[in-house]
């Protein structure tokens, strides 16, 4: 069975002396793992098109229940340059491996692909030269998109103003909310309203004007923090990414 669409390739793992395991993020069958055969014996323009990060036009052959073989693979973007920034790859990693912890299998998602594939053109055309603020707000609406973002405006339960971020509930509680006996003791992050104000920025303006965002390194390190012991959470492991050298380090959780 033939199979073409188009896919965003999100890793590749070696298989045998030179052959690929490649997982791609498609337009139509959300995400998929695929066999490439002998592409590391040459530097092919085949090879090429399997670099991670690159939106290719693919075709597949094989049965839907087993591991499809890659027949064809054309470049529509390589997306290069931010495979070669150290900064950019780094936290592209991130919402990588987001995507791939959070998104099941082979089940379509109609706007994860376009949404990521507007990510990568907006990161290589932002002619800034820090994107630590623009980084931050494509983990924030990647969350938002594939529906684990977490709520900061307003307690969780009664909607009252609140600083106090619970990570096990992934949300704001007021105090009231926050003091019934199953919650007493529980560990929560105190957030201020400078990191609330641009964490609702950055969900509500369009991403490719998000740069006219300035918050101050302490409000992103506040929300790095936050996101980070947020998907903690619920991943139940921290993020591999974000041990990176150059990842943001999290803000502690009080108790």
């Amino acid at each position: 069975m033939l199979t073409r669409t188009e896919g965003i390739v999100l890793k590749t793992q070696k298989y045998g002396e030179a052959d690929l395991i490649v997982t791609y993020l498609t337009s139509d069958m959300g995400i998929i793992s695929a066999f490439a055969k002998s592409p590391r014996k040459t530097k092919s323009r085949f090879g090429s098109s399997l670099e991670p990060l690159t939106h290719g036009k693919i075709s597949l052959w094989g049965k839907e229940q087993s591991l499809p073989k890659i027949t064809q693979s054309d470049i529509v973007s390589s997306f290069h340059q931010l495979r070669e920034s150290y900064t950019d790859f780094v936290n592209i990693s991130k919402l990588i491996e987001i995507v791939i912890s959070l998104t099941p299998a082979g089940i379509p998602h109609e706007r994860l692909f376009p949404f990521f594939l507007n990510l990568l053109h907006i990161l290589q055309s932002s002619e800034h030269a820090a994107k630590d603020a623009l980084h931050l707000i494509t983990v924030i609406r990647l969350l938002a998109v594939i529906g684990y973002a977490p709520r900061l405006k307003g307690c969780g339960k009664c909607g009252n103003e609140s600083l106090a971020f619970y990570p096990d509930s992934g949300t704001t509680l007021c105090t009231k909310c926050a003091s019934s006996p199953d919650r007493r003791g529980k560990p929560f992050m105190r957030i201020s309203n400078k990191a609330i104000h641009f964490y609702a920025h950055s969900m509500e303006w369009p991403i490719h004007i998000s740069n006219r965002l300035k918050p101050s390194p302490q409000t992103l390190s506040e929300l790095s923090g936050l996101l980070d012991r947020h998907l903690t959470f619920i991943l139940s492991k921290k993020l591999r990414s974000s041990g990176f050298p150059g990842a943001s380090n999290p803000m502690p959780v009080r108790s």
